[in-house]
């Protein structure tokens, strides 16, 4: 997750000055549904050259946890420009349902800006199910179950059900035309990567997914959801997926791991044509 959100924020910093916000962020480990405690990374550049003063994270309108960059009291020009640092944002006192998870950093002269503002949901109490095993009769087998991929459905290595507890992460890893209000904007029809990395627990301990395991693509525009050619795992769990995009929206990685827990990532897009574009 370290390195991922380093190449993000060190993309960024390739840009020109004058498409950059003062401060941009990028943060790894929001998940939805979310339980238990949410182990965030935030990565921040602060490019007028004042410094990083601290990031909060805020759930549900309560402040759980909020970190120093650099050391508490640092002047505007000595705190530090670039610099990473973990919050712990625990969901247990937080009904379950929709709750708004913010993210912000503050800048030594203290302006703050948001490097994440959504609602996730909140899922620490147990769904209770009944799950059957049909065997096949003298086989001793599980029969295959009908799905979306055909028989057997996206089970085993090549599909999600053997990843219990997924976590998922996912960024761009290329450099955008510019960052408009958070949002990256991308040149129409050009072809644009993002990388992540997906874990499950495997005899109680997190693991990076088996390769093969599938991550479903989706593209929502004006209530619309698109799906997108499925990744599969690389190994130590990598996920590397290019693709061009023609009209602004938010692409969504997403798997439903072992017992039909979901797990998302949404990254909004917005694209513009540029001179030369492919039509």
């Amino acid at each position: 997750m370290r390195r991922a959100l380093i190449a993000a924020v060190a993309a960024l910093l390739s840009m020109p000055a004058a498409a950059q916000a003062s401060t941009l962020g990028a943060v790894g480990g929001v998940r939805d549904p979310a339980a238990g405690v949410l182990e965030l990374a935030v990565q921040a550049v602060e490019t007028d050259g004042i410094g990083l003063r601290r990031a909060t994270a805020i759930l549900g309108g309560t402040i759980v946890d909020s970190q120093y960059f650099g050391y508490p009291g640092c002047e505007p020009g000595t705190c530090p420009a670039v610099a990473t640092v973990g919050l712990a944002v625990p969901t247990a006192a937080v009904p379950d349902g929709p709750a708004r998870l913010e993210v912000t950093v503050e800048d030594a002269a203290g302006t703050v800006t948001h490097v994440v503002d959504q609602t996730i949901t909140i899922a620490n109490t147990p769904i209770v199910s009944n799950p059957t095993v049909v065997v096949s009769v003298g086989g001793g087998a599980k029969n295959p179950q009908s799905g979306p991929q055909g028989p057997g459905g996206p089970t085993g290595p090549s599909g999600s059900d053997g990843c219990r507890s997924p976590r998922l992460s996912m960024f761009l890893a290329q450099r955008p035309l510019r960052i408009r209000r958070g949002v990256p904007v991308l040149a129409a029809g050009r072809k644009y990567r993002f990388r992540g990395k997906l874990t499950c627990v495997v005899d109680g301990r997190r693991k990076a997914a088996p390769r093969g395991t599938l991550v479903h693509v989706r593209y929502r525009r004006k209530g619309r959801t698109i799906a997108r050619p499925a990744a599969r795992v690389r190994t130590r769990g990598a996920l590397v997926v290019k693709r061009a995009h023609r009209r602004s929206g938010t692409v969504v990685f997403r798997i439903r791991g072992a017992g039909g827990r979901l797990v998302s990532v949404r990254i909004p897009i917005r694209v513009v044509r540029t001179k030369g574009a492919r039509s």
